[in-house]
C-alpha cells in the first residue's frame, strides 16, 4: 500500500508544475519541427535562428581516424555554420522521419529523437548524409524553443556504392 501511495504522491508532484504553468505538448513540440524543417528546406538560418534558444548548443559527434571527436558549437556558430553550408551546395534535399517526441515528467521540457536524411549536390557531385539526431526543447522567454541539438554524424559521404 505504501508503495502505491508513494507512486500517486510522486505523480502528482512531478504533474503539479505542468498543470499549474502550461506544460509543454506534443503538439507545440511538432510545430517547433514543422517550422524548422520547413525553414532548413528552404535554406532559411534565421528562421531557424528563432527557435533556438539563448543558450543554445550543437554538439557535432563524428569519427576521425581510429577516434571519435565531440566539437560543442553556440547559436551564433551553427547558424553561420549551415549558412556557409548551404552556400557551398548548387543541390540540398532535408527529410526528418522516425521522430519521436517525448514530453519530461515535469511537462516543462521535451526531447525528439529523429533521423535526419540531407542530400546534396557539392562541387558536381551528389551526397547523402544520415543524422540521428537528439533534440531538447525547453521554453524560454514564454517562447519553446530548442536547447541543444547532438547525434551521431557520419563524416563525408554516406551515399551507398553500387
Amino acid at each position: 500500500m505504501n508503495r502505491i501511495h508513494t507512486g500517486i504522491l510522486l505523480t502528482t508532484l512531478l504533474v503539479q508544475p505542468a498543470l499549474a504553468s502550461g506544460g509543454i505538448t506534443e503538439s507545440q513540440v511538432q510545430k517547433v519541427l514543422d517550422a524548422t524543417d520547413t525553414a532548413s528546406i528552404h535554406r532559411d538560418a534565421a528562421t531557424i535562428g528563432n527557435y533556438l534558444g539563448d543558450s543554445f548548443e550543437k554538439i557535432i559527434e563524428f569519427t576521425y581516424k581510429k577516434w571519435l571527436a565531440k566539437v560543442r558549437v553556440d547559436k551564433q556558430k551553427y547558424l553561420q555554420m549551415i549558412r556557409d553550408g548551404w552556400k557551398e551546395t548548387t543541390a540540398y534535399d532535408y527529410q526528418r522521419e522516425n521522430t519521436e517526441i517525448h514530453i519530461m515528467p515535469d511537462g516543462q521540457s521535451a526531447q525528439t529523437y529523429s533521423t535526419i536524411t540531407e542530400h546534396v549536390i557539392k562541387d558536381g557531385k551528389p551526397m547523402t548524409s544520415k543524422i540521428r539526431e537528439y533534440a531538447t526543447y525547453e521554453r524560454e522567454h514564454g517562447k519553446l524553443v530548442i536547447t541543444e541539438i547532438s547525434g551521431y554524424t557520419l563524416v563525408g559521404d554516406t551515399t551507398p556504392q553500387q
